[in-house]
């Protein structure tokens, strides 16, 4: 509460000095050192009330800073957190790194078994799409020798190869392709691939149609009755027929 100061005793005093005065005289100078004593009692209650004022900003000012404070210290709490956690998680990378040349190690003669292992298997398959799947392997031996190739993106095209192979599993295909026939000479035919289960040929030319022989790793003719059923399943690979039920030449194979 700002305080109020009142001239009422300085009047008193001014009043008694004045004694002995004339009377018209006394009060007019009792007058003027009233007002003067109010003036001054004003002017102190200005400073008071600015001094007030100051004090009030000063508060606030105060408990501004007293927050700034804690959230500055709660702030630096939690990057040092943070920093804790970046090392810690340094400390693993760093550990990690240190490990990377044994997991290559480790890494590389598997990598070849699996490339190995991935011949083995095309080379015992129905030799479909040859060609493509060759190449396929000799860019893995070329990744594998390429000093500029990381382990990682070496272990990502064997991946790739593989699911290519998985997927040729699952699909039905045709597209034209040259065979030799039994008289030497070079055919063109078109072929028709049931996943892995049967990879058969239709000879235009002639209505000819044959299968691969696992066994006897040569192609084998069928019989007039499967002309048709072929001819309907390269068109359904090839889009211009609906999806039916075939009849096709298969056989029992085991692999080990």
């Amino acid at each position: 509460m700002k305080n109020v100061l009142y001239p009422a005793c300085n009047t008193l005093i001014a009043g008694i000095c004045l004694v002995g005065l004339p009377a018209s005289a006394q009060l007019d100078q009792a007058i003027q050192e009233g007002e003067r004593a109010t003036r001054q009692a004003e002017q102190i209650q200005n400073q008071i009330n600015q001094l007030d004022d100051e004090r009030s900003d000063a508060v606030r000012e105060y408990r501004s800073m007293l927050q700034r404070k804690t959230g500055a210290e709660l702030f630096a709490l939690q990057q040092q957190k943070v920093v804790e956690s970046q090392r810690t998680e340094l400390e693993s990378l760093n550990e990690q790194l240190g490990r990377v040349d044994e997991i290559t190690a480790q890494m590389t003669p598997m990598m070849m078994t699996m490339i190995e292992d991935l011949k083995t298997f095309v080379a015992a398959d129905l030799p479909f799409k040859k060609e493509d799947r060759e190449l396929r392997l000799e860019q893995l031996d070329t990744a594998m020798e390429a000093p500029d190739v990381a382990p990682a993106e070496r272990y990502r095209l064997i991946v790739e190869a593989y699911q290519a192979e998985m997927e040729y599993g699952r699909t039905i295909d045709s597209w034209a392709g040259d065979i030799t026939n039994a008289a030497g000479e070079t055919v063109n035919v078109q072929f028709f691939q049931y996943g892995r289960v049967a990879l058969v040929y239709y000879n235009a030319a002639n209505g000819e149609v044959a299968r691969w022989d696992r066994e006897g790793s040569a192609w084998e003719t069928l019989p007039s009755s499967y002309r048709r059923p072929i001819q309907d399943a390269i068109r359904i690979a090839e889009g211009t027929k609906q999806q039916d039920i075939l009849m096709g030449p298969v056989e029992k194979y085991s692999v080990e």
